[in-house]
């Protein structure tokens, strides 16, 4: 279970689902009843935050409809098929950042580059859980949010190197390095070639291209 949803149920009094989830014919319409009960509930108990609710809900209704398909077709599928069986439950139980979310988190970062960013402001800024949140980033970006909030730095430095004369200590502060020496190293890792010669390169490069 996602860390946020664990953290959702403690926080939620322990409620028993209606006798019409237990009467139900089969799995199909047990699982119809018992998400039109959880959406009652949340609709009920969490309605303060509903964007961040919808989303969650969505969620887990998918799942509840994967369940409910993969339960039904594993019944069906021959045991030569199981591998291919297994790789697509893989990928169905990913489940990244909505679209409005993704903007929201790369702006977030590209705005505070020079500054710390910390996960859970962008989880914030995702309006969702910090445990939740970096799952889901990792499944949009196939990173960690950390990777790519360091990537992102050095290729703002390489900007700035290519196309001004700022130092290099100026360059590696504006880009959220703590100093010179921790920018050379993050961007030689990076970038295959340290700061310096980088510029270098590139300029000469410039030149040559206008000529």
């Amino acid at each position: 279970m996602d860390m946020a949803a664990s953290e959702t149920l403690r926080r939620v009094p322990a409620l028993a689902a209606p006798a019409s989830v237990g009467r139900a014919r089969d799995d199909g319409d047990r699982l119809t009843a018992a998400a039109d009960w959880l959406l009652r509930v949340a609709n009920d108990m969490l309605a303060p935050d509903r964007q961040s609710v919808e989303h969650c809900l969505s969620l887990a209704l998918a799942r509840l409809q994967r369940t409910g398909d993969e339960h039904r077709h594993d019944r069906d599928v021959p045991d030569d098929a199981g591998h291919k069986t297994r790789l697509a439950k893989t990928e169905l139980a990913k489940a990244g950042l909505a679209a409005w979310q993704v903007r929201r988190v790369t702006t977030y970062i590209d705005d505070h580059l020079a500054s710390s960013i910390r996960n859970r402001d962008l989880a914030a800024a995702a309006k969702l859980s910090c445990g939740y949140f970096c799952q889901a980033f990792k499944d949009s970006f196939g990173c960690p949010p950390h990777a790519y909030i360091v990537r992102r730095r050095v290729e703002r430095a390489k900007d700035l190197l290519e196309t001004t004369t700022t130092p290099l200590s100026q360059i590696a502060l504006d880009c959220g390095f703590s100093d010179q020496s921790h920018f050379s190293r993050i961007f030689r890792r990076v970038a295959g070639e340290a700061p310096r010669l980088w510029r270098h390169k590139h300029w000469i490069d410039g030149v040559a291209e206008e000529q």
